[in-house]
């Protein structure tokens, strides 16, 4: 009797001790943002609100269903097919409350806090930002850093996708998305091997808003894996520059490609100062040529995906003959947010060819 008493006590007491460890450990998760910031979560996220461009990532992952609050930019400003991810969720963003303008601007906590959110994601905040956002909210920040602004780095955005995946419980889409995009890096790399990579321009380059012919990017990812040289590559800064227009003419590059976002102003331009243009090689033999703008509200993943196989086909037309940009532009943007936009792109910027910049129109339709 004693024994059995004995064994009931310590039962009770391990159940006991069982209970307080439970009590005492905190709920959820913890997970490790790209900032390298930790972050207690619930089990399981279910309402969020992505800010600074965050959206397009949740778009991504599928996971638009569990956004409870979007910003200004994702259901007030006019949509445009520079930004797919917004095309695609559009009819259902416009139905959200708005908690902030976007850009950096400052959000409107208690609109934030009234709604409840499990997670705030934010894909342009430092360190302090986000830990003033999670002071004033008192709602856990999600931290992304997928390159940076106007920067698009694959490996980086892998990680990015693995991290979103992992919290918002999308595992099985982000290993589909990661998948993707290393199977287009090999078939790239196939097609590409041996070949001579040409000097190429790119200029009017797209960065918080549009720009004219000088507006360059010595890390232009499209360039970086499409059988090109970068002539910006030669600059001593990295990333988004504006060049000198005698530099352009010390390159005279024989191909010069513009950002179709900057066409407009190229074509100002060019009407301002023909003399100039015509000194260049690419304008005189009629190379001069339209590449998409991907970077809308940080990068468009899936526009930089087709630029990189149109610029491919361009400069190495017999590697990819059986390649239809177009065709390949709606086959990326179904696959990363579930649409088809090249015929929208092509509407509203002109989409790929030609720009034919002694014609009023800037481009070929």
């Amino acid at each position: 009797m004693v024994k059995q008493s004995l064994s009931i006590l310590v039962s009770a007491l391990l159940l006991l001790c069982s209970s307080a460890s439970a009590l005492a450990a905190p709920p959820g998760r913890i997970v490790v943002d790209q900032l390298g910031r930790r972050i207690l979560l619930p089990a399981k996220v279910q309402r969020i609100i992505p800010l600074g461009g965050a959206t397009r990532f949740v778009v991504y992952l599928q996971a638009f269903n569990l956004v409870v609050g979007v910003e200004a930019m994702e259901n007030r400003q006019a949509p445009s097919s520079g930004r797919p991810y917004n095309l695609a969720i559009r009819s259902r963003a416009e139905k959200l409350p708005i908690v902030a303008e976007g850009r950096q601007k400052p959000v409107n906590a208690e609109a934030i806090i009234a709604l409840r959110p499990d997670l705030l994601i934010t894909a342009e905040a430092d360190r302090s930002q986000a830990d003033h956002l999670n002071r004033i909210t008192g709602v856990p920040v999600l931290a992304l850093d997928y390159g940076g602004m106007g920067v698009l780095k694959p490996e980086r955005v892998k990680e990015t996708f693995k991290l979103l995946g992992t919290v918002l419980q999308r595992e099985q889409r982000a290993n589909q998305l990661i998948a993707e995009l290393t199977s287009q890096q090999k078939e790239l790399d196939r097609r590409l091997a041996g070949v001579t990579a040409l000097p190429v321009y790119i200029g009017a380059v797209s960065q918080r808003g549009s720009h004219g012919i000088t507006s360059t990017d010595a890390d232009y990812f499209p360039l970086e894996t499409s059988g090109a040289v970068n002539l910006a590559k030669q600059l001593t800064k990295r990333g988004h520059a504006y060049i000198d227009k005698e530099q352009l003419l010390v390159w005279n590059p024989s191909v010069m490609l513009v950002d179709a976002g900057g066409a407009g102003l190229v074509r100002q331009e060019f009407s301002r100062n023909r003399n100039f243009f015509n000194r260049l090689a690419a304008v005189r033999t009629n190379q001069v040529y339209q590449t998409l703008p991907y970077n809308n509200y940080h990068t468009n993943l899936e526009l930089a995906l087709a630029n990189r196989w149109y610029i491919a086909k361009l400069l190495h037309p017999k590697r990819f003959g059986d390649i239809d940009p177009a065709r390949k532009t709606n086959e990326l943007c179904r696959t990363f947010v579930g649409i088809t936009c090249y015929e929208q792109l092509q509407r509203e910027y002109g989409g790929f060819g030609p720009l034919l910049l002694h014609n009023k129109t800037a481009y070929v339709r």
